[in-house]
């Protein structure tokens, strides 16, 4: 039955969907050009921000809420059920962690976070599931009734108490502990050799030790949790039961029923787990600004979902565009010339990309991605750029990608479909 399951649950197609050597190898190939272009970028664009430990220090800490709630998504959609919704159950997950903290503390505060999170997960379970009601109209309400309720809540209980406002919750005490690599990032108070090679201002050494220094040193306890949570979900995912009808539901709903699944349980779970971790990334956002400010989630859930499509609906895509994001976001919040030097990085990026599906016979996938890095390597040559064009970074980073990315998504074949509960299995 196992293996009916698994040739139901995937589409056919030329190629694996789960990553294999080859997509290693693929990813350490891309790992090295990204490397050497951030050397290059440094120079060409006189932008020493671009490798500082600073900026990747904010990336990592920006690219976690990112990948948190773009997996929420995929638990969601890789079951049948769009979810437009993950901002409005970020927003749950920051208003609930900030009154957790305030009361109980940091460790709270991402209790509180899921719990907001499963409360909207509980309301799109039951209208788009039980109820069959438009999947997206479900989750743009959500967004909507998120924001309105958070505001609302926050003028009830943080309104008029010390500290607190209408927009943001008194501020949570204490902090969640940080780690870094011994001897490598200076963890436990020993030698810290990324900061020395960082200050040698050697080529390619000092980036080195920019990059890993930014990556390993200070590290909250509560980033390693959210990025543990990726590899634990592409486990999930490829190699248990649970992930086999968990695929099956957004695949072949109709055959896993057949074969004595249950899809309402099944998308039902998945729902609830993605909304817990949608939670978890606004509990973490709160966590950065120790308490709940209105509008702190800025979209993310939103960039969360791009991410997710971007990432073609699998755990290391959506790691990956997660990574781009945050590091784009770190970029706006460094100086123009960081900007301009991730211009000239995904300019190449782009370009190489366009040759190489063209040269592969893939025309039509190459051609936007050819057009758009050279647009972007003349807008990096002669034309001055304002300085607030950076904030945009991570929107703008968006767009583009989507726009390269977008000739080869393969969404679960289900995605948006509804099973009429008259189906499932009494």
């Amino acid at each position: 039955m196992t293996d009916t399951i698994t040739q139901a649950a995937a589409r056919p197609s030329p190629t694996r969907l789960a990553p294999g050597r080859a997509a290693l190898r693929t990813g350490l190939r891309w790992t090295l050009l990204g490397f050497g272009l951030i050397v290059i970028a440094q120079y060409v664009a006189d932008a020493p921000g671009i490798a500082a430990s600073s900026t990747w220090g904010s990336a990592l800490r920006l690219t976690v809420p990112i990948a948190v709630v773009a997996m929420g998504g995929l638990y969601s959609e890789r079951a049948g059920i769009i979810n437009v919704g993950l901002e409005g159950m970020m927003i749950g997950g920051t208003w609930m962690a900030g009154l957790f903290g305030w009361f109980w503390g940091p460790w709270a505060a991402l209790g509180g976070g899921i719990v907001g999170g499963l409360i909207f997960g509980l309301l799109m379970a039951l209208l788009c599931i039980e109820m069959g009601l438009n999947q997206l109209i479900v989750g743009v309400s959500i967004n909507v009734i998120a924001a309105a309720l958070a505001r609302f809540m926050a003028d009830i209980v943080f309104n008029g108490v010390d500290g607190g406002t209408i927009a943001h919750s008194p501020r949570i005490g204490g902090s969640l502990p940080t780690i870094g690599i011994p001897f490598l990032s200076g963890g436990y108070g020993t030698f810290d050799l990324t900061r020395v090679m960082e200050a040698s201002g050697l080529p390619v050494v000092a980036q080195l030790g920019g990059i890993v220094g930014g990556l390993t040193r200070d590290v909250s306890i509560t980033a390693v949790i959210g990025l543990l949570l990726i590899p634990a979900t592409a486990y999930v995912l490829w190699r248990t039961p649970f992930g086999l009808r968990w695929r099956a539901a957004g695949e072949r709903p109709a055959a896993l029923q057949a074969l004595g699944g249950d899809v309402h349980r099944t998308r039902w779970l998945a729902v609830l787990i993605g909304s817990g971790m949608a939670g978890f990334a606004g509990g973490y956002l709160v966590l950065i600004s120790q308490g709940y400010v209105e509008h702190q989630t800025a979209g993310r859930g939103f960039i969360g979902l791009a991410t997710l499509i971007f990432g073609n609906w699998m755990p290391s895509g959506v790691f990956l565009g997660s990574s781009l994001f945050g590091f784009s976001d770190a970029v706006g919040l460094g100086r123009p010339a960081t900007f301009r030097a991730l211009l000239f990085i995904l300019a190449i990026v782009f370009v190489v990309v366009g040759m190489t599906r063209i040269m592969k016979g893939e025309r039509r996938g190459g051609i936007a991605p050819l057009v758009l890095g050279v647009v972007l390597v003349l807008v990096f040559l002669f034309v001055p750029l304002p300085s607030g064009l950076a904030t945009a970074a991570p929107y703008l980073v968006t767009l583009a990608v989507l726009v390269v990315a977008g000739v080869t998504m393969r969404p679960p074949a289900a995605l948006g479909h509804v099973f009429p509960r008259k189906n499932a299995r009494s």
